[in-house]
């Protein structure tokens, strides 16, 4: 749970997390002694919902912590990548690298090898490409921001006390506009067998060792791109993140382009998938056990209706899916605004959004209870969330023009600082507990700015040399 030091006037938001939620409490994180990530402090931590902290060039971690950079823009994710040359972009060579925007999606634990060595399956989402930061002249580059955009599935090592980019990794690879797909559910019939590309993947989730990538409607690459954003593309697609070799299923059952995605398997067993659309709040339930290899091909859909504190899941027809957020207008369900998030806390679906705080459902029968997790002053420009392993709330908060973005530890307070022009791209705990990774997305891009004149050239700081993402991780020591 997220809160100040001062008390809360909510007393849903004092009190009801604690009874509700096993394993989150009012304290924040106490320091642990097993490696399990501990709250820092900041001294700088006070005025956040008021004004935000003052931009900055680089980044800043709390007291006792340290930064460590996993993969930036341009570094290889395929053995065989060539060098970043930022200068000279081909298609080829960036299909084969980490993209020009991040972020972080999930993190998934793959079992453990006969060395012995804690190892990470981590997938960075490449939503877009923004030409006035990526290339020289600020002119795009269609074919090669397309081979930008996708999904990088890393592996990720822990040497010593820090997590590393495991070269070579076995499971490591990008998926995007050259990655073949097939489709099943409802639609399968309509889009054929073989469909190509993945596009504007700016949400994801892992649950069940699946990954879930929701597709966006791809407007921006059907202008870029014309004639080849079809019917195909704008789907929710699941990803076996440990084997390279499979091919990866467009799931219709479950609509078209949510903005944000969270699932859980539910005590009966069966995969239940969340799917937040503007107009409300949709749920999936599969109709087979989550174990099946293809429980999402078919299940069914539900709009959360919101009634004071308890909200309850309105069947959707069997239609739903071809326009699920109509469906949910017409069933009332309450809309939401654009940038929500959700994320699974604790076995409970936390919603998220900018100037709106959090809430927690607790629940996946036909009624769940409502929590009051975050006040909306709290992180005015909260755009992520992830829980610890105590089910307790870490944030990103975005910020406007001449403030930084954070990462807000569980009492309120900053661990990371983020450079100027930058968001925050998702969170996500390490398998050990003792990591957080996060996304410094898009540094330097700030109005105005371009490739050659950029707010800010982390994190290399090298003349000449362009801003770039990264996949980070904050620790202790």
């Amino acid at each position: 749970m997220c809160r100040r030091r001062s008390s809360w006037s909510d007393p849903i938001a004092r009190e009801g997390l604690r009874a509700d939620i096993p394993g989150m409490n009012r304290r924040g994180l106490l320091l642990a002694s097993s490696g399990v990530l501990a709250a820092p402090a900041l001294a700088s931590a006070q005025g956040l919902s008021s004004g935000g902290l003052q931009a900055q060039q680089g980044t800043s971690v709390a007291g006792g912590w340290r930064l460590d950079v996993l993969a930036r823009w341009g570094d290889p994710v395929l053995s065989d990548a060539p060098a970043w040359a930022p200068n000279a972009p081909d298609a080829d060579a960036v299909s084969a690298q980490f993209g020009w925007d991040a972020e972080l999606l999930a993190v998934f634990t793959p079992p453990r090898a006969t060395d012995g060595v804690p190892r990470a399956v981590v997938a960075v989402a490449h939503p877009g490409v923004d030409p006035a930061m990526a290339y020289p002249d600020g002119r795009d580059r269609p074919d090669v921001s397309a081979a930008m955009q996708g999904v990088s599935i890393i592996n990720l090592e822990k040497r010593g006390r820090a997590w590393v980019l495991s070269s070579g990794g076995y499971q490591s690879r990008h998926l995007g506009a050259r990655t073949l797909c097939r489709a099943d559910g409802p639609a399968a019939e309509q889009l054929g067998g073989a469909i190509n590309g993945i596009y504007g993947a700016g949400a994801g989730c892992g649950t069940a060792d699946r990954l879930l990538l929701a597709e966006s409607e791809a407007s921006d690459w059907t202008n870029r791109l014309p004639g080849r954003i079809t019917a195909a593309q704008g789907w929710v697609v699941e990803v076996n993140p440990f084997e390279p070799s499979d091919i990866p299923v467009k799931r219709t059952a479950l609509g078209r382009a949510p903005q944000a995605i969270a699932a859980q398997v539910s005590p009966e067993g069966k995969l239940v998938v969340y799917l937040a659309h503007q107009t409300g709040l949709a749920r999936f339930v599969s109709a087979e056990a989550a174990t099946s290899p293809d429980a999402l091909a078919a299940g069914t859909l539900s709009a959360a209706r919101f009634n004071g504190a308890d909200v309850t899941w309105a069947p959707l027809g069997a239609d739903a899916w071809q326009d699920l957020p109509a469906a949910l207008a017409q069933a009332g369900a309450r809309p939401l605004p654009a940038g929500a998030s959700l994320a699974i806390v604790a076995d409970a679906l936390v919603v998220g959004a900018p100037g709106q705080g959090a809430t927690g459902l607790r629940g996946v029968v036909d009624t769940s209870r409502v929590t009051s997790l975050l006040p909306a002053g709290m992180a005015p420009g909260l755009s992520a969330l992830t829980g610890d392993q105590r089910g307790q709330l870490w944030i990103g908060n975005d910020a406007g023009y001449g403030y930084s973005s954070t990462v807000m530890t569980p009492d309120g307070r900053p661990a990371l600082v983020m450079p100027r022009g930058a968001r925050v791209g998702g969170l996500g705990l390490s398998p050990d507990g003792a990591a957080l990774f996060t996304c410094i997305r898009t540094p330097g891009a700030e109005p105005g700015r371009s490739y050659s004149r950029p707010a800010t050239r982390w994190p290399d700081f090298t003349p000449g040399t362009p801003p770039r993402s990264a996949l980070v991780a904050i620790e202790r020591g």
